[in-house]
């Protein structure tokens, strides 16, 4: 009886209302006919008139046949915007209900499209038959097109721009389109381009403590470069990325007789001095970081010119597993300390010279180790590309592996077993890295729009106890899916190729799971594990056979593979500045960097996991605040590596039974909390 009733008030919950308003009837749908080039939902949104909608509940919306009149001529002249010039209505109706609801129906016919016959340029006498070729290249209309309003207008924009961006700063566009009978367009585009302008002096206004040439020379702008847009925004980039500057504004002063424009750039100086202070927590399925304490210390005119001293620490305590069941003995201080030093414009504008120090206690499951590291490099921006070439040394010392014989493990797994087999006491790391990042999105915190792309190498040297070649490139996409969603995608790989059977260091391994990579794992879940803690210790009673492993520690793998896609809907509708996410994440890694999905001597099976998802985003000033659950579809059985004689090979799986102390039972979905979107 209740599911019943249930079911009666989500009925009328969901039911169209029909009682009319002041004489004008429920508005039930608008259909089209006839509308074969054009959709319905872009009709519907070039007009006043609106059917009746809702998902929960429905929102009434009436009919009044005055507006409709209106709304008519406006979907002719949408057509006539698109090309269809010869688009008209055939028939309107009125189809009514018994509860008095109004359905209407439009008959349409559509006519032919104008196609675009031919393109003509008028006043460009003072440009040469190939830069007139390359702004051509660059409209978004061409012959043999389909001819559309929008587009036309868009493309005496682009004109302009591309005018302007050959040193014609007071060029305008104009233009004129002739339809001929046949339904063929003749666009003429009528330029004036006005004199050819060069930069010319760099003026300063705002600063206090920097000096007018330091930020002046960061523009790369010179007296006597040819006039462009693109070298202003650049400027400004350039200025911006000094980080001494809260405002940056770069731009013209009024244009004269002389052709020769003048810039002016506006700062608004940063505090040169700032010390910020945070705690926060971090929790894991086996390992919790709680209290964390972070400070930070930025001085952004170091000795009083534009080098910039960052100084930052992290303090934390980690328990393993949690605060309410852990191991004393595998528990501790865990912190990271790093200071940098950057001196920007060192040789040319937008060229960055870094220095960089760190110290780090990290303190795991299973381990535990000491790392002091050095960075030297090279931080070139233009634009949408950046180019960073570095020198990395780093020394690993006081390393703890707890429970694992690193003896034992050699001679079951060999030297590629992922922890630190070359350096049982401490070891060396030293390798030369290049990363490339191309950045074409709208909006780096949110982007909706556009492409993102980046690849790092590295190859190690002498001194270091490694030998290896890293390679791990991604990109990703940004599309519309519609006025309220965007389609987003991400692929990345992750590929080391030792050299000479050399191990790979345990920090430059790849590891996925988490909220940024494969949400359906806990951080750093998926792929090969060590077992730990045996069902019967030897080291507590030395009478104990060999057992099976009641625990499992991540090693990661030399190779790894993730496709991720996401449509993110904007759900204002529901509740403001909601997001609702469904996803997708595949992956796997494993030890072959030519084939991550292939067989392994811990995994027997083969191929990409999958784990679809469902997210939700509360947009905040600070960028979206993100809750997502995923669900492993089809996980693998992986056995894990063996740390000692004392503990057998021991199968991970999400079928375990609770009495099973021959198998570690993982988890077959994971959520997670977090602040940004995943990519």
């Amino acid at each position: 009886m209740f599911r019943l009733s249930a079911l009666l008030l989500l009925a009328a919950a969901c039911a169209t209302p029909s009682q009319p308003f002041e004489g004008h009837p429920v508005l039930a749908d608008i259909q089209f006919q006839g509308n074969k080039s054009i959709s319905r939902g872009e009709l519907l949104q070039h007009i006043a008139t609106a059917p009746t909608g809702g998902f929960f509940s429905k929102t009434a919306r009436y009919y009044d046949a005055d507006l409709f009149a209106l709304d008519l001529k406006r979907i002719v002249r949408w057509y006539n915007e698109k090309g269809f010039y010869e688009a008209k209505i055939l028939d309107v109706q009125e189809l009514r209900d018994d509860a008095g609801r109004v359905t209407v129906v439009v008959k349409l016919e559509e006519g032919p499209r104008a196609m675009v016959r031919k393109m003509d340029f008028a006043g460009l006498e003072q440009l040469d038959k190939g830069e007139v070729s390359d702004i051509d290249d660059a409209l978004p209309i061409h012959p043999g097109d389909a001819f559309d309003e929008d587009s036309y207008e868009k493309a005496k924009d682009v004109l302009q721009l591309q005018l302007k961006e050959r040193g014609f700063a007071e060029a305008t566009v104009g233009g004129k389109v002739e339809i001929a009978e046949d339904v063929e367009a003749h666009i003429t585009f009528l330029c004036q381009t006005g004199s050819r302008f060069q930069f010319g002096k760099v003026m300063v206004q705002g600063n206090r403590q920097v000096p007018a040439e330091e930020i002046a020379f960061a523009t790369g702008i010179n007296r006597g470069d040819r006039y462009s847009p693109t070298a202003l925004q650049l400027a400004q980039q350039r200025v911006y990325n000094l980080g001494a500057f809260s405002g940056v504004r770069v731009g013209l002063e009024p244009l004269g007789n002389s052709p020769f424009a003048a810039i002016r750039v506006n700062v608004r100086e940063a505090p040169f001095q700032t010390v910020r202070f945070g705690v926060g927590a971090q929790t894991e399925d086996t390992r919790w970081e709680l209290p964390r304490l972070r400070a930070e210390y930025t001085n952004r005119s170091l000795f009083g010119g534009l080098r910039r001293l960052e100084l930052q620490t992290t303090v934390g305590y980690a328990f393993v597993t949690s605060p309410f069941s852990y191991d004393p003995a595998h528990s501790g201080l865990t912190s990271s300390s790093s200071a940098q030093m950057v001196v920007p414009s060192v040789i040319l504008p937008g060229l960055d010279f870094i220095t960089r120090g760190e110290f780090r206690r990290e303190v795991q499951g299973g381990y535990s180790y000491d790392q002091v590291a050095a960075r030297v490099s090279l931080l070139y921006r233009r634009g949408r590309h950046t180019v960073s070439p570095s020198l990395n040394f780093v020394r690993y010392f006081l390393i703890d592996l707890g429970v694992t014989s690193i003896e034992s493990l050699v001679a079951r797994t060999g030297p590629s077993a992922g922890l630190f087999t070359d350096c049982p006491v401490s070891c060396t790391l030293t390798y030369p890295e290049l990363r490339y990042t191309y950045d074409a999105r709208d909006n780096a915190i949110e982007p909706s729009s556009g492409i993102y792309f980046s690849a790092g190498v590295q190859q190690t040297l002498k001194p270091g106890s490694f030998k290896y070649f890293r390679m791990d490139p991604e990109i990703r996409f940004y599309n519309p899916a519609s006025r309220y969603a965007i389609f987003a995608v991400r692929v990345h790989y992750g590929g080391m190729i030792p050299e000479g059977g050399s191990a790979t260091p345990f920090t430059q391994r790849f590891f996925y799971g988490g909220q940024n990579e494969q949400r359906g794992y806990a951080p750093l879940r998926q792929g090969p594990k060590l077992g730990i803690q045996p069902v019967c210790d030897a080291t507590k009673d030395p009478s104990c056979p060999p057992s099976y492993a009641r625990g499992s520690l991540p090693v990661g793998a030399k190779a790894a593979l993730l496709f991720t896609a996401e449509l993110r809907i904007h759900a204002d509708w529901l509740l403001n500045h909601l997001g609702i996410v469904p996803f997708v994440d595949a992956s796997q890694v494993g030890d072959d960097w030519r084939n991550p999905m292939g067989s392994t001597s811990y995994r027997s099976s083969f191929g990409l996991e999958f784990s679809p998802g469902i997210g939700l985003r509360y947009i905040t000033p600070f960028g979206p605040l993100r809750f997502d659950i995923a669900w492993v579809l089809n996980p693998k059985d992986i056995t894990t590596i063996s740390s000692s004689d004392q503990i057998l090979p021991t199968r991970v799986s999400v079928h375990c039974g609770g009495a099973d102390t021959t198998c570690i039972h993982e988890s077959r979905y994971a959520f997670h909390l977090t602040l940004g979107e995943a990519f």
